[in-house]
């Protein structure tokens, strides 16, 4: 586990609006630290730049997730955008207390928070006074999110035989899904998924099968359900799944 870094500039927001502790910010986060270092605002604003985050309100409601378009460092205020194709809500007060998490680029796994109030309200942005941050350790990535939809598996020297396969659920490190198909734990795969979010991007995702079980009921055909682990991802890629797996999160939320 890496460090938790503290901001030395000191909140203007009482307290009690500042959690103490480093609780799970939502149903899927986890956050654990060991130790304690300083980094200084600023530092921890130029890190979030440009990095993908979701806003919350303090008692973790998911307001949307976007990205940080931009800081005033004189300010100590970010812009945030929403995700492409999505809009911020709107009606939200003038001086709201707010957090906001966000995954650092350069430092993939990191993750820092912001702590403030609300500036500008609408569609296309929020901007927010940062008044604490801080940053720590989270072990997001194996977060499952259900997915529904069909992919096709390539597998075999050159990865020349295909065929189908459901989703099931997928994360930053992980696919599940079944196939009638019979493949041993060790096959090497190539995922071909065309989408998981309306007009997001296709993946071909590298794996390896870590568990299969045929979970078909007696004297039907085979239906075999398989865990698979992604190969290392690159940067890109695992942002676009990132933000994917987010969009998901959020549509299940507010349905």
């Amino acid at each position: 586990m890496e460090h938790l870094f503290a901001a030395k500039k000191q909140s203007s927001v009482p307290m009690e609006q500042i959690p103490a502790t480093k609780e799970p910010i939502s149903e899927t986060t986890e956050q654990t630290s060991e130790s304690v270092d300083e980094h200084t605002m600023d530092e921890l604003l130029a890190a979030c730049e440009g990095a993908v985050c979701e806003v919350f309100s303090m008692d973790n409601y998911l307001f949307f997730a976007g990205h940080v378009a931009q800081r005033d460092p004189d300010f100590k205020m970010v812009t945030i955008e929403p995700r492409q194709n999505s809009e911020a809500p709107l009606g939200i007060g003038h001086g709201t207390p707010v957090k906001v998490q966000v995954r650092v680029r350069a430092q993939w796994g990191n993750l820092v928070m912001l702590y403030g109030v609300v500036s500008v309200c609408e569609e296309e942005r929020w901007n927010i006074f940062v008044q604490n941050a801080m940053a720590c350790t989270e072990s997001r990535k194996a977060f499952r999110q259900r997915v529904q939809g069909e992919a096709q598996l390539l597998w075999g020297p050159g990865f020349r035989f295909r065929g189908k396969c459901q989703l099931e659920d997928i994360s930053l490190v992980g696919v599940a899904f079944y196939s009638p198909l019979k493949l041993e734990v060790g096959r090497q795969l190539i995922l071909s998924i065309p989408f998981l979010t309306e007009n997001g991007p296709s993946y071909q995702l590298a794996c390896t099968i870590a568990t299969n079980r045929n979970t078909a009921q007696p004297n039907q055909p085979p239906n075999w359900r398989y865990g698979c682990a992604f190969d290392p991802l690159e940067e890109e890629v695992e942002g676009l799944l990132y933000k994917d797996i987010m969009t998901l999160q959020l549509q299940g939320r507010n349905a």
